[in-house]
């Protein structure tokens, strides 16, 4: 039973068996506290008799639920409420058979919880609840013996009125359960007491001392102040100010002093108590909550440690073997671009990059299988589908019976030490494989040296192959400058970035034609070196095109939060090993170092969250199209905010 149930069980006996009120004013408060505490705009008392139905009291605002509104009893919900024993309770009344069509459309309840009132045996009408909305949850048990509750207690007065001769059979049925509640009272863990109006104690159960220390009789007579905390005091006294006004008090969490020197935190419920119409004492029940309080006081400790560190952290569910996500902390929403609520309720495997999800997954559920703990380097993808590298640790979480039930994942990116350990195999496969064949080369024209004929051909061939290694050299030299230097995101004028380099390219080569689109007031979140990256591209189109007046266009546009730059020309195409070489991270057999400008783009691109693509320029395989998307920054908005993570090379 919820933890308030109690307490307005309470309200409802107390409002019944209050003198004060006459039987009209008992039911009305009856429906005002069971539609509050149901969370529901309606409740009524009704009279059934030949066929019809006839409204007697009401709570709500419901026009054809007020007080000498009657229907017959077939366009009624409480039709069927009469024909079961206990209580009617309706989730969803649209689509529940116990509500017919005609009732529906008449009061368009969603929702509906009633009980009938017998007196006498005989049927003489219901109490019910009801809202416009339907219900998300079915009506609890204890929500439902509440209702049941307040038409059994309806029965009971109207009983007591049409038959006075039962008088002294209901004051004995009264009485019994008075009695019943003062051995609640006494055997309850919380503590049940009474104030009257000048703030002393005229009853405390046995309870107190167990929680206090004090026992009942010495709290007799003293006021509630003497041993509320001074910290608690003041809302304490507007509590009790309230009360007296004729208003109750709910949750109320307060320092309680105990005769030992200590503290316990009390949570006090409470309600004025009438007599003749004013209020005559203070009746309410007090809960020791000292153990939940200093819980929830490591949990928000715990819980703010866990947002406050710089590394991702999430818990998944062991007893599903999708290891679906239940809580992320803001670094690693930080770390993928998802949301809080995108994240939980997802299973890992749902933020892995596409094509490793099965075999990561696998990976993962074999190790965990064993209850260890395990590292994983996982390639994933964020919110914005660029993928990074992230190294994984999960550990079992176990119960005291030494079962796993939670795995809680500690999430690094590991994006730049990837690429750089990508970047030292490349180099040294591509080194390696030119420097073998070129040696072979070289070896086997120095033979040719001693033949007239063929000397000055071997030299050349021997020039050839060293000017060759020397460049592989120096472009391989200047691939590690750029891996080695500072990520250094900043602001970039798309506009003067691309007239830097096309004046730089008319200089040096005056027989191309270079044409500029600007088209994005936007700048670019990116290093300076994307500068070199298209440099490089533009050189790339000028140095392989097949004629002495190559054309090269640049243009810039926006692209979503993106600016996509483009170079354009008109030569032959480029290679499918080339598009391999950017697409995939690795260099064919057959052109070993021969496209590593393009890689060297593809690296300062990516490393500051863009992509890179090359291709065809048409449909005719003419022309080469190198497409560049780098993260765009508004006036507005600061470096930081704009900068985006390294993306991950796939190889």
């Amino acid at each position: 039973m919820p933890r308030d149930s109690e307490s307005i069980r309470e309200r409802i006996y107390a409002t019944f068996a209050d003198d004060s009120l006459d039987f009209e004013a008992s039911v009305q408060t009856a429906l005002e506290y069971t539609a509050n505490y149901l969370g529901v705009e309606y409740g009524f008392l009704t009279r059934i008799e030949s066929g019809e139905q006839r409204i007697l009291q009401a709570v709500g605002s419901h026009e054809l639920l007020q007080p000498g509104e009657s229907c017959p009893l077939e366009r009624a919900y409480c039709r069927r409420t009469i024909q079961i024993p206990g209580t009617l309770s309706i989730q969803d009344a649209a689509a529940s058979s116990a509500v017919s069509t005609e009732a529906f459309e008449t009061f368009e309840l969603g929702c509906y919880i009633g009980t009938k009132v017998v007196v006498d045996d005989e049927v003489y009408g219901t109490v019910c609840f009801g809202d416009s909305d339907p219900r998300s949850e079915s009506f609890s048990e204890s929500e439902g013996m509440l209702v049941e509750l307040v038409g059994q207690l309806v029965s009971q007065v109207l009983e007591r009125r049409a038959y006075q001769q039962t008088l002294a059979d209901q004051n004995r049925q009264l009485e019994t359960e008075r009695r019943t509640f003062e051995e609640i009272a006494e055997t309850t863990f919380d503590v049940i007491y009474r104030i009257n109006i000048q703030g002393l104690f005229t009853y405390a159960s046995s309870s107190i001392e167990r929680v206090t220390g004090y026992t009942p009789d010495e709290l007799a007579g003293t006021s509630f102040t003497e041993y509320v905390c001074e910290s608690s005091l003041p809302q304490t006294v507007e509590a009790f100010d309230q009360l007296l006004g004729g208003d109750s008090v709910e949750h109320l969490e307060l320092g309680f002093e105990t005769k030992g020197g200590g503290t316990v935190t009390l949570e006090v419920n409470a309600r004025p108590i009438y007599s003749d119409g004013t209020v005559e004492l203070i009746q309410g029940v007090a809960r020791d909550i000292s153990k939940r309080v200093e819980q929830e006081r490591e949990l928000r400790l715990q819980h703010r440690a866990l947002e406050d560190t710089d590394v991702g952290i999430t818990i998944a569910e062991a007893a599903n073997p999708e290891f679906v996500i239940t809580y992320a902390n803001e670094a690693f929403e930080a770390l993928t671009g998802y949301s809080r609520d995108d994240i939980t309720g997802h299973p890992y495997r749902d933020f892995f990059a596409e094509g490793t999800r099965s075999t990561e997954a696998g990976d993962i559920s074999e190790v965990l299988s064993t209850g260890d703990s395990s590292v994983f380097d996982l390639l994933v993808t964020r919110q914005d589908d660029t993928p990074l590298w992230c190294r994984t640790s999960i550990s079992p979480v176990t119960d005291e019976f030494g079962e796993v039930t939670h795995y809680v994942g500690f999430h690094e990116n590991v994006t730049e030490e990837k690429r750089t350990v990508r970047l030292v195999e490349l180099l040294n496969r591509v080194l390696r494989h030119n420097l073998r064949n070129s040696m072979n080369v070289i070896l086997g024209n120095i033979e040719l040296l001693n033949d007239p004929e063929m000397a000055s051909v071997a030299i050349g061939r021997i020039r050839e192959r060293g000017q060759d290694l020397v460049r592989l050299s120096e472009r391989a030299q200047e691939l590690k400058r750029y891996a080695h230097r500072e990520r250094d995101p900043q602001r970039l004028d798309p506009k003067e970035l691309v007239a830097r380099i096309v004046e730089q390219h008319e200089e040096s080569n005056p027989q191309a034609t270079i044409t500029v689109d600007v088209q994005s007031e936007r700048d670019i979140c990116a290093g300076s070196e994307l500068s070199r990256a298209l440099s490089e591209l533009v050189t790339n189109a000028i140095s392989h095109h097949p004629t002495e007046s190559p054309r090269v266009s640049i243009s810039v546009a926006d692209a979503g939060d993106q600016i996509r730059i483009e170079v354009v020309d008109d030569g032959e195409g480029v290679s499918p090993s080339e598009t391999s070489f950017v697409q995939m991270g690795r260099e064919t057999d057959l052109e070993h170092g021969s496209s590593m400008g393009l890689w060297l783009v593809n690296w300062i691109v990516t490393r500051y969250g863009g992509s890179f693509q090359i291709g065809l320029a048409d449909e005719d395989n003419q022309g080469t199209r190198a497409t560049i998307l780098v993260p765009s920054i508004d006036a507005e908005a600061s470096v930081e905010a704009a900068a985006k993570p390294s993306t991950a090379l796939f190889w």
